[in-house]
C-alpha cells in the first residue's frame, strides 16, 4: 500500500473530507511504515474504520464537545428526525395490523384498547405536526442557502428522493388496483392457496420496501440540507425543543401500543391470529412484535438524540 492508492483510499473514506485533506497523506505514510510492505490486516482495517466513524461523529457534533453547542443540538435534533422516520414505518405497520379491531373485541372490553388506540392516534398527529413545525421554521434559512448556490451540494440527494417517490407511487397505484380484485380475507393473508392472494402479499411487501426507501431517502436529503443551513440561535433553540417533544410523543405512542397489545391479548387474542371471534388464539403475533421492536429501537435512538440536545441546551443559552 504505497500512497493514496486504491487500498489507501478505501481506508481514508471512513474519515471526513476535511480530515482527509489535512492528514490523509501523513496517515497513509504512517500506516505504510507500520505494515512494512505487508497487506493491511482485517483487524487494522476495522480499527481504522472505527476511528474514522468516531472522527465523523465528533465533527458532526454527535459526540464530544469539539463543535459549538448549537451544532451539537442540531446533531441531536437530526438524530431524532431519523428516528422519527423509522417510527413512521412502525406506525404504518401498526395501523395495518390494528384495522377493524373494535369489531373483534367484546363490547364489555372496548374501553382500554379504544383509549390506547386513541392515544396512539392523537400522539401520532401531534408528533407529525411537531416535525412539520420544525421544517417550517427552517424554511427561511433553507431559502437563503439555496439563493447562495447551495442547491448544487444537495441536488443529488433530492433527485434520488424524488425518483424513489415516483417509483413508490407507481407501486402503490398498482397495489390498489390489485387489492380491488380481492376479498378482505385474501387481502389480510387468508386463503393463501389463491394465486392472486400470494401475488398481492408479495406486491404488498415490495411496495412497503419502496415506501421505506422513499422515506429514508427524503430523510437523508433533509439531513444533508439541514447540516448546511445557517440557523439563527432562536431557531436552533426552537428546533431543539421540538426534537425533545417529538421524542416524548414517540415514547407515548410506544407505551400506548404496548397497552393496546396487552388489552387485545386479554380480551380478543383471536384478532391477533386472524381467527374467528371467540375461537381463542395466542397473545403473540410476530408482525406486531416486530412492529413494537422497531418502535422501541426508534424511541431509544430518539432518546439519545434528545439527550444530546438537552445537554447542549445550557451552553446554547449562554453562547
Amino acid at each position: 500500500m504505497s500512497g493514496p492508492g486504491p487500498s489507501g483510499s478505501s481506508l481514508l473514506r471512513w474519515y471526513p473530507a476535511a480530515w482527509r485533506d489535512r492528514y490523509g497523506e501523513e496517515f497513509l505514510a504512517m500506516v505504510e511504515d507500520t505494515l512494512g510492505g505487508r497487506p493491511a490486516t482485517r483487524r487494522l482495517r476495522l480499527s481504522i474504520a472505527w476511528a474514522g466513524v468516531r472522527e465523523r461523529a465528533h465533527r458532526t457534533g454527535l459526540v464530544g464537545d469539539r463543535v459549538p453547542p448549537a451544532d451539537r443540538a442540531r446533531a441531536g435534533s437530526l438524530v431524532v428526525l431519523c428516528a422519527w422516520t423509522a417510527f413512521v414505518l412502525a406506525g404504518g405497520s401498526f395501523q395495518k395490523l390494528s384495522e377493524h379491531f373494535m369489531q373483534a373485541v367484546p363490547s364489555r372490553d372496548h374501553t382500554l384498547p379504544n383509549i390506547a388506540f386513541g392515544t396512539v392516534f392523537a400522539a401520532a398527529i401531534i408528533g407529525g405536526l411537531l416535525v412539520l413545525s420544525g421544517a417550517a421554521i427552517a424554511l427561511p434559512a433553507l431559502g437563503r442557502f439555496l439563493r447562495a448556490g447551495g442547491w448544487a451540494s444537495v441536488r443529488r440527494h433530492f433527485a434520488r428522493a424524488a425518483a424513489a417517490t415516483g417509483v413508490a407511487l407507481v407501486a402503490m397505484v398498482a397495489l390498489v388496483a390489485v387489492a380491488h380484485t380481492l376479498t378482505p380475507a385474501q387481502r389480510n393473508g387468508a386463503l393463501l392457496y389463491h394465486p392472486v392472494a400470494w401475488y398481492y402479499l408479495v406486491q404488498f411487501g415490495v411496495t412497503a420496501l419502496l415506501l421505506a426507501a422513499m422515506l429514508a431517502l427524503w430523510t437523508v436529503a433533509a439531513v444533508a440540507a439541514a447540516r448546511r443551513l445557517d440557523l439563527p440561535r432562536p431557531v436552533v433553540r426552537a428546533e431543539a425543543a421540538l426534537a425533545v417533544a417529538v421524542m416524548v410523543m414517540m415514547a407515548v405512542i410506544t407505551a400506548a401500543t404496548a397497552v393496546w397489545w396487552g388489552a387485545i391479548s386479554s380480551s380478543a387474542p383471536w384478532f391477533l391470529q386472524g381467527l374467528r371471534a371467540g375461537s381463542g388464539g395466542s397473545a403473540f403475533d410476530p408482525y406486531l412484535a416486530a412492529t413494537m421492536g422497531l418502535m422501541l429501537v426508534a424511541t431509544v435512538v430518539a432518546a439519545c438524540g434528545a439527550t444530546r440536545v438537552t445537554r447542549s441546551w445550557r451552553d446554547i443559552q449562554l453562547a
